[in-house]
């Protein structure tokens, strides 16, 4: 019955310390997130990148969370390009790492696609940091070396402002 007792008062008191807490902190968090004006400016860089080579790429923008922002692919891209830059986007901002670094870390025996869900394979998804935010991400599928389209496209809407790798 004693040990009872103090298990009571134990747990009593971790809750009580618990809301405590709880009452301290901001009910509401605001992180920031890529603009969709900023999602299309990224769009529109890389397809004129993509312009200027002839080559058929899709690009996608993508929130935080992976949901799409803006998209559009160029005539002649393959049937799977629209979903596969999607993809890429997602698991970019998701994962808050480039596709490649991904792909890299799975050949040399770290995370395996299959804990990567809709994990799309090779180059073309890059997060897009600022600070310590990962604020969106854009992903590119075509041939060619999307990964660059992508890069270009994010340092010529953003500058140096952000960077698409964490430390």
């Amino acid at each position: 019955m004693h040990t009872k007792l103090k298990l009571a008062c134990t747990l009593s008191l971790a809750a009580w310390i618990s809301s405590a807490n709880a009452a301290d902190q901001d009910l509401v968090v605001y992180v920031p997130e890529i603009s969709s004006s900023a999602a299309q400016l990224l769009v529109e860089a890389c397809i004129a990148i993509a312009e200027e080579d002839d080559v058929p790429l899709a690009v996608a923008v993508v929130n935080p969370a992976g949901d799409l922002l803006h998209f559009h692919a160029r005539q002649g891209a393959s049937p799977t390009a629209p979903i596969t830059a999607q993809l890429k986007a997602a698991t970019s901002a998701r994962w808050r790492r480039s596709t490649s670094e991904l792909q890299q870390q799975a050949i040399e025996g770290g995370r395996g696609p299959e804990y990567l869900g809709d994990y799309p394979n090779g180059a073309g998804g890059l997060p897009i940091i600022m600070g310590e935010y990962t604020i969106g991400a854009i992903g590119t599928a075509g041939p060619g070396g999307p990964e660059e389209c992508a890069e270009a496209a994010v340092r010529a809407v953003f500058g140096d402002t952000v960077t698409t790798s964490r430390p």
